[in-house]
């Protein structure tokens, strides 16, 4: 359930920014006070994460985006290239992921070996393997989904309705996603593979050979 709760506290700080921008240019139609209040939102998470004693380059990479998203707009004068820093990086991952599914890499899996420290061991484990896969396919589905109907507004210069769909529409779902495939990959990993080869479940593939030697 901590991954949740950090998957929930990322989502809502990734939102704040956007909201800032898209509630000030709802009311003033205007470039300037819409990226005053995108910075300030980006600076109230990036102090946050720094009070809340997480890695300084993480505050200050989420501030980083949201400045250059600043810039951006401020050069072009479209009010919807606020959000094409991340509709480009969004877009990369949406190609880079079936190849890394294709090469039995998946990234919820890569993920999981940094945050756990535990590296690539995962990948002999058959039951991990399989679950992160299913997993990160369905997530990918619901990604590109999210992303090409983004890329549509961008392309149609939609800049409140890309505000709206991301605070709106994109946040829940992705809450809502976290929740219902965090509770898929637990079904599939329910039970080990007993594999011999397997770090994640030879201790207890072991214990029935144990027995029998007793």
């Amino acid at each position: 359930m901590d991954l949740l709760r950090r998957i929930g506290v990322h989502v809502a700080e990734t939102a704040l920014p956007v909201i800032g921008f898209t509630v000030a240019y709802a009311m003033t139609r205007q470039i300037a006070p819409s990226l005053v209040a995108a910075l300030a939102a980006a600076a109230a998470v990036a102090l946050f994460r720094v009070r809340q004693a997480r890695k300084p380059w993480a505050a200050l990479a989420g501030f980083g985006v949201s400045a250059g998203a600043a810039a951006l707009v401020t050069v072009s004068g479209n009010a919807a290239d606020f959000f094409l820093p991340l509709l480009v990086v969004r877009g990369a991952l949406a190609v880079a992921t079936p190849v890394l599914l294709l090469l039995r890499l998946p990234p919820f899996g890569l993920a999981y070996g940094v945050l756990t420290r535990r590296g690539p061991a995962w990948r002999r484990c058959p039951v991990q393997l399989r679950a992160f896969t299913i997993v990160n396919l369905i997530w990918f589905l619901v990604e590109a989904a999210l992303t090409a109907n983004q890329i549509r507004l961008y392309l149609d210069g939609q800049a409140l309705a890309m505000g709206a769909v991301k605070v709106l529409i994109e946040a829940p779902a992705y809450l809502l996603s976290a929740v219902v495939l965090w509770r898929l990959y637990l079904r599939l990993t329910a039970r080990p593979c007993r594999g011999p080869a397997c770090p994640v479940h030879a201790h207890s593939a072991a214990l029935p050979a144990d027995r029998t030697s007793t």
